[in-house]
């Protein structure tokens, strides 16, 4: 195995971590492409409701039962971003593809989650669809050929097991098809559909599996031209619905895919997915219009209309639809309840009306948005007094949670009238709350001044790009990439205060007197605070044999961590900045340190980087560490203890991925 492949240990956070609350990423969207959803778990998995997505290079199996604290599990076996991924009909399994045309097979049932198939070509090009056959045996694959080889496939069936082809399937012109549907039962069958140009389904019988051209399938139900962007059998495999560009939706007979019906102009733009309910009377789609809209299958009418863009909007909607509310996926969950994702990755959680689909009592009466991230968060800060914990990642965006359930409140609104929820333009590079209002700091040269909430405050233009920021209880110190630079009451009190060093972190103690600044050239330099200046009094020379990338005080300033590439060292602001923790002792990262964390007795300190792994250490046992590995995919950007029951440990990192850590019994056990 390479370095860079993965196997059992690393797929997943090691079930021995005292992970205790966990909100994963939303799924990752595209424009114009379909995401892919899967809400139907398996007989394995009984009623659970969960959700199957793929964002970023993740596999997210998300329970939307919201009284959880660990609300996914997710998969991190992939190199390239995940493209869908379908649950086997038992359950025990879960297929997933991503962009580079991988297949893995990998289990869900053991807490191990151990690959069972692993295809590093299984096609030239991006894989966009998955299905499973009724025994969980077979899976039907399509997406991209090569566009250099005409020849490659874009639909193939293979054994789940051995990856072996069974059959020559029908293939779509211009190389690509969208997606895919096996028959749930005897005699099998299987529906691909074509793309753009190619806006044909094909019908395939086996095994092994052929294409079936004897006119009576209705392969140009749709408009030539358009984008056949799902297709869907019913469970009990007597009917099959297919939706398009052309913003229709067409049902066929699942035995030989005559056409039944089609039902034209459903929605009023292009419809990217649908699905059926549990029962086969209904049928669930969505558009780029932000609407859902549930269908009779019996009397192919309209039932019912959801308005998310609606739900999702804070202001009054204008005629045209905002970008970011368009509605990419949907899927019914377990006991027939609705869901979609829209552009900006926000999945919706569907009200059914009284008297619809067995929703007799009418309980089901408010729609839920369910919030976060989609790509990497860069920062995080805590707001210990009202619970609430912050976080900014590299789309700009800006999200809340709370931090007794660890769920999502809401995204900060922006005034872009697009409804991405894009604060910045561009990556937010830091995060501090101070006397009830959040700043962050961005690459658009901007600090933005919020009240921790929705509204905007305030925006402050900065002369150079803002790199970091730390306060103390009334002032921020920005740092640069010309210099450094004071603000209180939300104002720049200082000019740019100018270095003979490259600044690489910062930190200020909390009674605003100190302020603490490293270098790339491996130096800390210690600055007294006056109102409207910086001034040296002390250089711990030579302190790093490397550029210091993190720096943290302990809550009672009596001691700074310092951190590079590999080594952590601890000084003793009280007896002259002394060494208490020299290079070469606390040296077990081997990548970049991104953070450091005083627990809130400053017994304990923590470290994370772009290893993926946390630490854990002690002044008093200096020999013993605690390591949590693979904690985040692609690196650790924030951490931060919190008040709780125990000693809970919050992180961040660029997988988008908010975990809680109750490390309370292994500092017990390790540091006693």
């Amino acid at each position: 195995m390479g370095v860079l492949d993965f196997d059992a240990s690393n797929a997943c956070v090691p079930p021995a971590c005292p992970l205790s609350a966990s909100a994963p990423p939303l799924p990752t969207t595209v424009r114009g492409d379909p995401c892919v959803l899967d809400g139907k778990a398996g007989r394995l998995n009984g009623d659970k409701p969960l959700l199957l997505y793929g964002s970023g290079r993740l596999v997210v199996v998300r329970t939307l039962d919201l009284t959880s604290p660990k609300q996914a599990f997710v998969y991190r076996g992939h190199m390239a971003p995940v493209t869908c991924a379908k649950f086997s009909p038992s359950g025990a399994y879960v297929a997933s593809a991503d962009a580079r045309g991988k297949l893995r097979v990998w289990s869900y049932d053991n807490e191990e989650h151990l690959c069972k198939l692993d295809l590093a070509s299984a096609m030239a090009g991006p894989i966009r669809g998955i299905s499973w056959d009724f025994e969980s045996k077979r899976i039907c694959i399509v997406g991209e050929s090569s566009k250099t080889d005409t020849s490659a496939a874009n639909t193939k069936v293979i054994q789940w097991d051995t990856g072996v082809t069974c059959g020559e399937m029908g293939q779509h012109v211009r190389g690509r098809s969208t997606s895919c549907a096996f028959k749930p039962n005897r005699p099998m069958r299987i529906v691909t559909a074509g793309w753009n140009e190619d806006s044909r389904l094909l019908f395939n019988k086996g095994p092994p599996f052929t294409r079936i051209a004897d006119g009576t399938p209705a392969e140009d139900a749709h408009e030539k031209g358009s984008a056949v962007n799902c297709v869907r059998y019913s469970t009990d495999g007597l009917a099959i619905a297919s939706v398009s560009s052309d913003k229709s939706v067409c049902f066929y007979d699942g035995k030989t895919m005559a056409l039944k019906h089609k039902m034209n102009l459903v929605h009023t733009g292009t419809i990217y997915a649908c699905d059926w309910s549990s029962d086969n009377q209904h049928l669930l789609t969505c558009s780029a219009d932000g609407t859902v809209k549930l269908l009779s299958a019996t009397e192919y009418t309209v039932l019912h209309t959801w308005n998310v863009a609606h739900d999702q909007s804070s202001f009054e909607m204008t005629a045209k639809v905002p970008m970011g509310v368009m509605q990419m996926g949907c899927a019914f969950i377990s006991k027939d309840v609705p869901v979609s994702v829209s552009l900006n990755g926000q999945i919706s959680m569907l009200s059914v009306p009284k008297g619809l689909m067995g929703n007799n009592d009418g309980t089901l009466t408010e729609t839920k948005i369910l919030s976060g991230h989609n790509a990497a968060i860069a920062d995080m800060s805590i707001d210990e007094a009202g619970g609430i914990m912050y976080t900014g990642d590299t789309d700009g965006i800006i999200c809340s949670w709370d931090l007794s359930t660890g769920t999502a409140l809401q995204r900060f609104q922006s005034t872009d009238a697009t409804m991405m929820h894009k604060l910045h333009i561009g990556t937010i590079s830091a995060l501090t709350f101070v006397n009830g209002k959040l700043l962050s700091a961005g690459w658009d040269d901007t600090i933005r001044i919020t009240d921790g909430k929705d509204q905007q405050i305030q925006e402050v233009k900065v002369d150079a790009q803002p790199n970091a920021m730390s306060h103390g209880t009334n002032i921020v110190v920005i740092m640069t990439v010309a210099g450094l630079l004071l603000m209180k009451d939300g104002e720049i009190v200082s000019d740019m205060i100018s270095l003979s060093y490259e600044a690489s972190s910062i930190c200020v103690s909390t009674d605003d007197s100190t302020a603490v600044v490293a270098g790339e050239d491996g130096s800390i330099h210690i600055y007294s605070v006056a109102s409207d200046t910086l001034t040296e009094v002390h250089t711990i020379e030579g302190a790093h044999m490397k550029p210091i990338h993190s720096l943290s005080l302990s809550h009672d300033g009596t001691k700074l961590a310092s951190a590079d590439v590999k080594d952590i060292c601890v000084w003793d602001v009280t007896n002259s900045w002394a060494s208490l923790v020299n290079k070469g002792r606390w040296c077990f990262h081997t990548q970049r340190i991104k953070c450091l964390a005083w627990s809130l007795d400053d017994t304990i300190l923590a470290s994370g980087g772009n290893d993926d792994s946390i630490y854990l250490w002690n002044l008093d046992k200096k020999m013993r560490r605690v390591h949590y590995p693979f904690a985040h995919r692609g690196g650790v950007t924030g951490l931060q203890f919190i008040q709780g029951s125990g000693m809970i440990l919050a992180s961040v990192g660029v997988d988008a991925c908010i975990n809680q850590w109750d490390v309370t019994d292994d500092v017990a056990k390790k540091f006693a």
